[in-house]
Order: C-alpha cells, then sequence, then structure tokens
C-alpha cells in the first residue's frame, strides 16, 4: 500500500509553480541599499471576471524613517498608480476589479523610498469561467440528463450510473467543509474542494454517501470490465475513469504512455491533486499528476483514498491521516 508520504515526495516539486515571486529592481542604481524585509500581497491564483479585490501591501520597512511609498501596475490596464508617497497616509492598499475576459493576467506592486533601491513583487491569476465545457472542457458531464441540485449551498452535480450505482461525476464543493484548492473559492465548481477523511464523511447531501472502497471496487470492475477487489491495486482501471480534460487551454492528464483514456464510466476524473494541513495553511500539490478520492474506510487513525497517477494504468489504495489529509470527494446515492 502506497502512503502518504511517498505522495508528498513526488507532489512537493510541482508545488513551487504556484510560488509568488519578490524582486529587487534592477534599474535603480547598485550603489543604493535596498529596504529591509520582503514585499507580499495576497490575490486568489483563481478568480471571476468583474470580481473586486483590495490589496494591502505589507512585509517592507525603512531602516532610517520607516516612510515607504507604493505603486502598482496591472498587465490589462497598463499603467502605473501611486496608492502612498513615501510621506504620504495610508497603507498603500489598491482596489481592482478583475477583468472580464478569461485568461492569465499580472500585477506587479513596487514599494520606494529615497536614497533605497525598490523592491517589487509579481503575482498572476487566471480569470476563469465556471460555465460548463468553457475553462475546463473534455469532461464528458451529462448535462443533458438528470442532475443533483444540493439544497443546502446550491451546487449543482452531473449523475452517471455506473453499475448499477448513480454516482455524481463533477467532484463534491459543498461549501461549508473542505477547503477551495489554492485558497481560490472561485474555481470551487470545476475542482470542487479538498476535504478531511474526517469532513468526507459528512459532506455528502442528504441520501447520497462517501463511498466504501468496495463500492470503488464494483465502479472499477464495471467500468473495465476487469475484476477489482477492495484494498487491492485496480490493474489497468484508470483509463476508463479519467477524463481527457482541458483547463485553461492544457491538458490536466498531461503524460500517459501507458493510459488509454477513455471515460467509458463516465467518472470523469481530473488531477487536481491533494492538500496537507500545516500550522495555519494547506500545501497544495500533484495538480496535473494526482486525483485522489476519499472512501467511508479506514485503519486506525488513517482513512483509505484511491488514487490515479499521470502515467500509470492502475488505480491505487494508499492511506492518509483523517485529519490533516485533503483529497476529492464523490458520492454515491444511497
Amino acid at each position: 500500500m502506497m502512503r502518504t508520504r511517498t505522495i508528498l515526495t513526488i507532489g512537493a516539486i510541482l508545488a513551487l509553480a504556484v510560488l509568488p515571486s519578490c524582486h529587487k529592481d534592477k534599474s535603480s542604481s547598485s550603489t543604493l541599499p535596498y529596504l529591509d524585509g520582503a514585499l507580499s500581497y495576497s490575490i486568489p491564483l483563481y478568480v471571476l471576471g468583474g470580481e473586486t479585490y483590495t490589496l494591502t501591501p505589507k512585509g517592507v520597512s525603512n531602516p532610517k524613517t520607516g516612510n515607504v511609498g507604493y505603486y502598482w501596475y496591472s498587465s490589462w490596464e497598463n499603467k502605473k498608480d501611486t496608492t502612498k508617497t513615501e510621506t504620504g497616509k495610508g497603507d498603500g492598499s489598491w482596489t481592482i476589479v478583475t477583468p472580464q475576459k478569461t485568461g492569465n493576467y499580472s500585477l506587479t506592486c513596487y514599494a520606494y523610498a529615497t536614497d533605497f533601491s525598490p523592491l517589487y513583487t509579481i503575482k498572476n491569476f487566471n480569470v476563469i469561467d465556471t460555465t460548463v465545457n468553457t475553462s475546463l472542457t473534455g469532461t464528458s458531464y451529462q448535462t443533458d440528463s438528470l442532475t443533483l441540485r444540493d439544497s443546502r449551498d446550491g451546487g449543482t452535480y452531473y449523475l452517471a450510473t455506473i453499475g448499477g450505482k448513480v454516482c455524481i461525476q463533477n467532484n463534491l464543493y459543498y461549501k461549508k467543509a473542505g477547503v477551495s484548492y489554492q485558497n481560490s473559492p472561485a474555481v470551487d465548481p470545476l475542482f470542487g474542494r479538498l476535504y478531511t477523511w474526517e469532513e468526507a464523511m459528512t459532506a455528502c447531501p442528504s441520501g447520497w454517501h462517501l463511498p466504501t472502497d468496495a463500492e470503488f471496487a464494483a465502479i472499477a470492475t464495471a467500468a473495465s470490465g476487469t475484476a477489482c477487489s477492495a484494498g487491492k491495486e485496480f490493474e489497468g482501471a484508470a483509463g476508463s475513469l479519467m477524463a481527457d480534460a482541458v483547463f485553461l487551454g492544457g491538458k490536466m492528464w498531461t503524460f500517459w504512455p501507458e493510459v488509454k483514456i477513455t471515460n467509458k464510466a463516465k467518472f470523469s476524473a481530473i488531477p487536481i491533486g491533494y492538500a496537507v494541513d500545516q500550522e495555519v495553511s494547506q500545501k497544495f500539490s500533484g495538480l496535473n499528476s494526482y486525483a485522489a478520492f476519499w472512501t467511508a474506510d479506514q485503519t486506525g487513525n488513517t482513512g483509505i483514498y484511491r488514487y490515479f497517477y499521470v502515467d500509470k494504468p492502475n488505480v491505487y489504495v494508499a492511506t492518509g491521516d483523517k485529519k490533516s489529509f485533503r483529497a476529492s470527494v464523490r458520492c454515491i446515492k444511497d
């Protein structure tokens, strides 16, 4: 059985791709000292068009006077906006309205002061559209058949019948539990939310439940035509459960030399990875490489989950801490 630790070693490399950058201004004189600290501000990685965000810079200080000024650039407006002069009032916050057009955009914040070289930080974000088959395509969601409308928060789920069991095709995104991928609620309807095992056990709507590993085995058997058993790898079953999904123009399952993706069962697994709780936040890993789904089974202090890896034809079984490891949730009708 593959343990969570093994997955984290592989996935940790992928998480580096979403880190923001902090820079020193190369155009400034190399003889000038730099302001103290590191400039930072926060905006979600994925947003909707027309949303308003107030960005507040922090982390920089002037070792001489304490006075710091700020100005900003946005890639879609291409103009300078000074929000605080060096001796002016305020905290340098900047309010933006995100572009309506989907795509990738960047923001740059500069911190400056007399007799110092500026510091600047660039952050990228993506404007997405959560309408089916827009930002995320290739899922094969059965949008022309019956759907499930979650009365608790209005979430919409597409349904498929696999081996006599009615399953939701898209990942659960019940808002009162779990966390959004990269803390970006805008992407919830596309990626679903990531839940701990304890949260997953009660996250499904009334009349639905988290599947046991035996129920996953029955789904894999029906999808692949090969007998699959609880507690063991589902050999050769991955491709029949994976969606050939494309997100923002890029394939999600990027390499699969041993995997033929058919999504025969319309389970529509997409690789949004997993997360691990840290002291005050989560570490997200495995986008475009892993899809992980909790089962209702457990062993000791760990829950059992099923996972897909991008270039392997099997569906694997592993365990994760019930309170800190986070995976996707699919629900089956009672």
